[in-house]
């Protein structure tokens, strides 16, 4: 017996160290925010205290955990809700006269992603007055869809049943249901897990990537801030965000020949390869605006525009035209739903010049509100820094 504990101690002994470093590593590092710090608590810290957020780019965050535990926080429907690409992200609660706001913009957006901003606010019964949709040309370009929404992919897929339960009652002249409350089953929405994960503590996985960080000095590590514009990127309680200084000071020389050399490599983001409109997507989008009309949320369309070095571009090339035909038919899809439209993928029509960029495609906060102006149908809009 004596012999069998002394070789259980030995063994305690000399895992018990491993044990500790495994669960120190992941701690420290905490990569993914599992541990020392929660995406719930961020949020909490954004909408509970309007707190804004430092080293989040630096820690590589997950925009869409992000956002979910965000919304987790918020106890009423906003007025207004800006939902799109990372080219929305700059559009603050500022610009549009109301407190009651939220930008749910996230980077490399698809029309998935938009399905799942709109099935958290729909299963939390908070959907908007007004939501301001950015529709980039990319959206309908499937050579280029990625899998980042699959994070939320449970709100997709809720979202895809209230659409489908949506078109059902209106081709049997029946009223659809708004949310849950209605008393209408469906899917049961398990969402991501934004809090503290206990199992990761120990976890060999978890430790095997966080241990590749050390070196690098790299930890998920974030710090809170009433300031409005830092030197490091930062998000704005409202949902919105400035980008770091240096991007804030930007030559407009530097802006330039970073577009040159994307011309002369014949790219433009996420719109090489699109050789037709994807149908699917363009309907998606249609029956999502049809959707929240029928739920009482003003709907209102918005292109961004491309710089004009890139707009002068993507005219004088026959594999982007289908830019062209996009920006059509959204304006018709605008005009059939009663949607006012603003803005353009044409720079002209909000006087966009190359010292309004930050970079080659995201405007500079000062410029966004003359890209929102109204196109077609703009009777009861939102007009941006009024209320």
């Amino acid at each position: 017996m004596d012999i069998k504990m002394k070789k259980w101690s030995k063994a305690l002994l000399f895992i018990l160290p491993l044990i500790c470093m495994v669960a120190a590593v992941n701690w420290y590092v905490d990569s993914y925010a599992y541990l020392r710090v929660t995406y719930d608590e961020i949020g909490r810290q954004m909408v509970v205290n309007s707190m804004n957020v430092t080293g989040l780019e630096e820690s590589d965050f997950n925009d869409r955990s992000l956002l979910l535990a965000c919304l987790k926080q918020q106890e009423e429907r906003k007025e207004l809700i800006v939902a799109g690409s990372s080219r929305v992200m700059n559009f603050d609660h500022t610009m549009f006269g109301t407190d009651s706001f939220y930008n749910t913009g996230l980077s490399e957006s698809t029309i998935y992603d938009l399905l799942a901003v709109t099935g958290i606010l729909a299963k939390r019964g908070q959907l908007p007055e007004k939501m301001i949709i950015g529709v980039d040309a990319f959206l309908f370009n499937n050579s280029h869809n990625n899998e980042r929404w699959k994070d939320l992919e449970d709100y997709v897929f809720y979202m895809e049943g209230l659409l489908d339960e949506y078109a059902a009652d209106a081709a049997n002249g029946q009223t659809a249901a708004v949310d849950d409350a209605t008393g209408k089953t469906h899917k049961k929405t398990a969402g991501a897990d934004t809090g503290r994960q206990h199992s990761k503590w120990l976890s060999l996985d978890y430790f095997r990537y966080n241990i590749t960080l050390l070196p690098e000095h790299k930890r998920f590590l974030v710090d809170y801030t009433k300031d409005w514009e830092t030197e490091q990127y930062l998000k704005h309680y409202d949902g919105s965000i400035a980008y770091q200084k240096s991007l804030r000071e930007v030559a407009v020389e530097d802006v330039e020949e970073l577009t040159r050399q994307s011309i002369d490599e014949h790219v433009v983001y996420r719109m090489t390869d699109f050789h037709q409109i994807d149908e699917e997507s363009m309907e998606l989008l249609d029956r999502l605006t049809g959707y929240l009309q029928g739920q009482g949320v003003e709907v209102i369309l918005y292109l961004p525009p491309y710089s004009p070095m890139m707009y002068n571009y993507i005219e004088s090339e026959e594999q982007y035209q289908i830019t062209f035909q996009i920006e059509e038919r959204i304006r018709q899809m605008a005009s059939e739903n009663g949607a006012p439209l603003y803005g353009s993928y044409d720079p002209e029509g909000c006087g966009l010049e190359m010292t309004d960029l930050y970079d080659i495609y995201h405007v500079k906060t000062e410029k966004m509100p003359d890209t929102f102006y109204p196109v077609t149908g703009t009777k009861g809009a939102l007009k941006s820094g009024e209320e």
